[in-house]
């Protein structure tokens, strides 16, 4: 009996081992078939000649008069102009505060100081030693109207400049002071000391 059952467990073994491969066949045949199929249906892309561009290229989109005339509608700007309210408003309509203002005389002072001396530099080197004397001696020779207007023209930004640095320095190491009502008076204080000094400098 043992040997019978042994026997039987062997050929349903052999049997399970059979349908397997033959399963495995059929799979192996149809991923085949599918596989050959995929293959038929590819087609390479084009070879691009040597000269072509290797960019794509695609239709340009034209807008017709009346795609034209409902974008121009919705343009932002065109609607802000025809409500007459702008996109930011100008600076005209701001009232800079005399912080602002000093401020900004600081940065321009400074440009002019610059130009300035590239300037008297640029004039002796064209000119030769002493270029840049003989032309002050010609200005200051001109009359007073002119000699005047030439020293206040370099005196207002060399005081205006320098009292603008030090301004700065003393809020540098005293901050407490960079309040709304301390700062206005500083200003204040700046530009007309600047100006009394540069006056003062064109009369001596």
């Amino acid at each position: 009996n043992n040997k019978e059952a042994g026997t039987m467990s062997f050929s349903t073994a052999a049997a399970a081992a059979r349908t397997l491969r033959t399963g495995a066949r059929a799979a192996l045949v149809n991923e085949t078939t599918v596989l050959s199929s995929l293959v038929g249906q590819y087609q390479p892309p084009p070879q691009k000649s040597q000269g072509s561009s290797s960019t794509q290229t695609r239709s340009m989109t034209v807008l017709s008069k009346q795609s034209a005339e409902e974008y121009k509608k919705l343009n932002f700007t065109e609607r802000a102009n025809r409500t007459g309210r702008p996109v930011s408003p100008h600076l005209t309509i701001y009232s800079f505060p005399i912080g602002a203002l000093t401020s900004i005389m600081n940065r321009v002072t400074g440009c002019i100081l610059s130009f300035g001396a590239a300037g008297l530099g640029a004039v002796e080197l064209v000119g030769g030693s002493g270029s840049a004397l003989d032309l002050m001696s010609t200005i200051g020779s001109q009359g007073g109207i002119v000699t005047a207007g030439a020293k206040f023209a370099v005196a207002f930004p060399v005081v205006y400049h320098y009292v603008g640095g030090v301004r700065h320095l003393m809020w540098d190491r005293m901050p407490d002071y960079l309040t709304n009502e301390d700062v206005d008076r500083a200003s204040y204080a700046l530009a007309g000391s600047s100006l009394l000094l540069s006056l003062g400098l064109v009369v001596v």
